[in-house]
């Protein structure tokens, strides 16, 4: 509405601009022509010269300074009546007529072509917003090509002069994530929840940090994991934390129902659903899921009662069978990297973590030569709060 107010509001004052040159010129020509008039004035004047001249009222001399003055200005306006004569006759009968319709006309045509071309129904788009777009496309753009370590100077070195940007904190927190970096992960969630409210993703980010503090789910991690939980139910990362908890605490059937229902199609999130198999597979052995990327079997009561039934010391003794298996085949075939992120999550439930960081290591260089995998190894260990021997990143 407010484009159309403008709009009419232009070409009204347009329309004035034009129309009034032409109004002024219907108004001229309907004067008496001045210059016809001063053309009578001298020659009455010539006429009383020459009466003054008769009578002797003035001198010759001065006599024909003034008839030459007043022959200048009757010349002069002889030739401006001359000049407005011509004038009037070259004008074409038609132009002011011409001068209307072309003015009526160019905005009717405009209207008429917006219509059919333009789009009157499009809501306002405020120079603001549009300059905030362009903007942040042009940061997305600028971010392109840089690894996490440049990103996360950047946001430090943002942080440290803008200290209360809680977006700011809210994208850096889960950077520390991925470079192993918990403490600083677990300051970063909670300067991202001070400032900017709780979600159940920073909850859960927050729980992580603590995991990957004390190596288990202590008590502040799952205290953050049920609060995510109760924020959004179908939040993957804490899913799957909980029941990680639960295996810790032994009940291995609960954790093993749990990580079952994270394989179901479109439960939780693809990575989340990789770590549903691991804890299957560490908690309930080879048996308990199928292999990544295929629908893990459901497991019968009777299976999960011999899993519970095995006291502890001969648990350990078959995972710790089934890692060395696992370990000596990936010695041999470097390129499976569904295995290799078995081994790391197997060695880091068992707290061998000199094991986790030699099995990252190793598979770090089977994938040297492709980088994407090996870029989704170390992101794994990371999260498990391992990195590769000599990062000083953690």
């Amino acid at each position: 509405m407010l484009f159309v107010i403008l709009a009419v509001s232009l070409t009204l004052l347009l329309l004035g601009i034009v129309f009034l040159p032409v109004l002024r010129a219907e108004k001229t020509e309907s004067d008496p022509d001045e210059h016809a008039f001063d053309l009578t004035i001298y020659k009455d004047q010539l006429r009383e010269l020459d009466a003054d001249i008769e009578r002797g009222a003035i001198a010759p001399a001065q006599a024909e300074y003034a008839r030459a003055e007043i022959g200048r200005r009757l010349i002069a306006a002889q030739e401006a009546v001359n000049v407005e004569a011509s004038g009037k006759r070259a004008q074409p009968s038609g132009g002011r007529a011409f001068v209307v319709a072309s003015a009526l006309f160019a905005p009717l045509a405009a209207a008429l072509v917006y219509s059919m071309t333009g789009s009157p129904g499009m809501e306002a788009q405020p120079l603001a917003a549009r300059v905030d777009e362009i903007r942040q496309q042009a940061a997305s753009q600028s971010l392109q090509g840089m690894d996490i370590g440049e990103l996360v100077a950047r946001a430090e070195a943002h942080l440290e002069t803008n200290p209360e940007d809680g977006r700011g904190w809210d994208v850096l927190a889960p950077m520390y994530l991925r470079l192993g970096r918990a403490a600083d992960a677990r300051n970063a969630f909670e300067r991202a929840i001070a400032l900017q409210g709780e979600t159940a993703a920073r909850r859960s980010g927050l729980g992580q940090a603590y995991y990957m503090l004390a190596g288990s789910v202590d008590i502040d991690a799952r205290a953050e994991f049920e609060r995510a939980v109760a924020l959004d139910s179908g939040d993957s990362r804490a899913r799957f934390f909980l029941a990680l908890a639960s295996a810790e605490a032994g009940n291995v059937a609960e954790a093993v129902k749990s990580w079952q229902s994270m394989l179901e199609t479109g439960a939780t999130a693809p990575e989340w659903q990789a770590a549903a198999q691991e804890g299957l597979r560490r908690y309930g052995g080879e048996m308990l899921a199928s292999a990544p990327g295929s629908a893990a079997p459901q497991l019968d009561e009777e299976t999960v009662r011999d899993v519970q039934a095995m006291d502890a010391e001969d648990r350990n003794e078959m995972i710790a069978g089934m890692i060395a298996q696992l370990d000596a085949r990936l010695r041999e075939q470097p390129d499976d990297f569904s295995g290799w992120q078995r081994l790391i999550r197997s060695y880091v439930v068992l707290g061998r973590k000199a094991d986790a960081e030699d099995a990252l290591a190793r598979a770090a260089s089977a994938f040297s030569e492709e980088d994407a995998k090996r870029g989704q190894i170390v992101e794994f260990a990371a999260a498990l709060g391992i990195s590769l021997p000599g990062d000083t990143t953690q």
